[in-house]
């Protein structure tokens, strides 16, 4: 079990090459995207359930704007799936929207999956090169994953995969990786990865081991996964190329978060974790980020970052731009140079 404690800190002083800005408040952020060289984030008001987004300049980081936004639009990317809701079952039924570039003009497509929606057979997602990804565990025929073109929003692949619950998701330029979350499942057994490459036939299993994954990041032709045994162990595993070539890089032990990203260039991993204290209380006064070295696992503190008189939140989303790593704790966002 993880405790946590809220300690007394001083002043804070706010370590060079880290900024932060305040977001508004009374709202429920639920992502975080680079929009060419702003921020896009997305969320929903406390009271009322209205969906807003957030525009965030990078450099310097400011908020420059505000407003509602149609619950639909999930992406800034101009292929994004919709869902749309038979207000007397749990059936949802998925369409693909494509935006002209052009005249910003919506048009959905048919509709390409359904499902039943239960607390843990949400819809999945996952951008890769030209190509976005969906998942779904309850569709009519089992778990499955779809390949849609991320220029025209065309099924060009459905594949079928094992029964699984609440994956996390990567992809790159060779496809989909699926990794079993730790609120999620697989079976008995060791928690399996998959990975399904551009046009395939049938999923491939890359590796078991474990009870789940804190995260998996992927990019270019390289994927990066915290396998967790137990309730503290971890060990980083890298995956490489089409035939998903498997290795274990490093102990995790110390990590303890989800808002991971890899850094636009691909050589290093970056993630946040709580300070403990003592080996079981967190102090949750200050935020500690790590550069993982994406060749040989090796963690390195690259930033301490104040948050002074904080709950622990968690860092729950992160990316990667402008040469900046940046996550978003509580109302705040950080951005973190390289």
């Amino acid at each position: 079990m993880k405790f946590f404690a809220v300690v007394a800190a001083a002043a804070a002083i706010v370590p060079p090459g880290v900024a932060s800005v305040l977001l508004p408040a009374n709202l429920n952020f639920y992502s975080l995207q680079p929009d060419g060289r702003n921020l896009l984030v997305l969320g929903d008001t406390v009271a009322g359930g209205r969906c807003v987004y957030v525009r965030v300049r990078q450099t310097p980081l400011r908020v420059t704007a505000r407003g509602s936004i149609s619950c639909l639009r999930t992406s800034v990317e101009p292929v994004y799936p919709v869902l749309r809701y038979d207000r007397k079952t749990f059936t949802v039924r998925v369409r693909i929207a494509h935006v002209d570039l052009r005249t910003h003009r919506v048009s959905e497509g048919p509709v390409v999956m359904t499902f039943q929606q239960y607390s843990d057979t949400h819809l999945q997602m996952a951008y890769g090169p030209g190509t976005l990804w969906l998942f779904d565990t309850e569709t009519p025929k089992g778990a499955e994953v779809l390949q849609v073109s991320a220029r025209s929003g065309r099924v060009e692949n459905i594949v079928h995969v094992p029964r699984i619950f609440r994956p996390v998701l990567a992809a790159d330029d060779d496809g989909l990786w699926l990794a079993i979350a730790t609120n999620g499942g697989a079976g008995r057994g060791p928690a399996p990865i998959y990975h399904v490459p551009l046009g395939a036939g049938a999923p491939i299993l890359v590796h078991r081991g474990g009870r789940a994954a804190l995260w998996i990041v992927a990019t270019g032709h390289t994927v990066i996964a915290d396998v967790l045994s137990g309730e503290t162990h971890g060990e980083l595993w890298r995956f490489t190329g089409a035939a998903a070539r498997a290795r274990a890089l490093a102990s995790a032990n110390e990590l303890n978060d989800w808002a991971t990203s890899f850094s636009t260039d691909g050589s290093s991993v970056w993630t946040v974790r709580e300070i403990p204290v003592n080996g079981k209380y967190y102090n949750c006064n200050s935020l500690q980020v790590i550069r993982i070295d994406a060749a040989t696992g090796k963690q390195l503190v690259a930033a301490t970052v104040p948050t002074p008189g904080s709950q622990c939140y968690g860092a729950i989303y992160s990316t990667f731009g402008d040469n900046a790593f940046l996550f978003l704790y509580g109302r705040k966002l950080y951005r973190v140079a390289t």
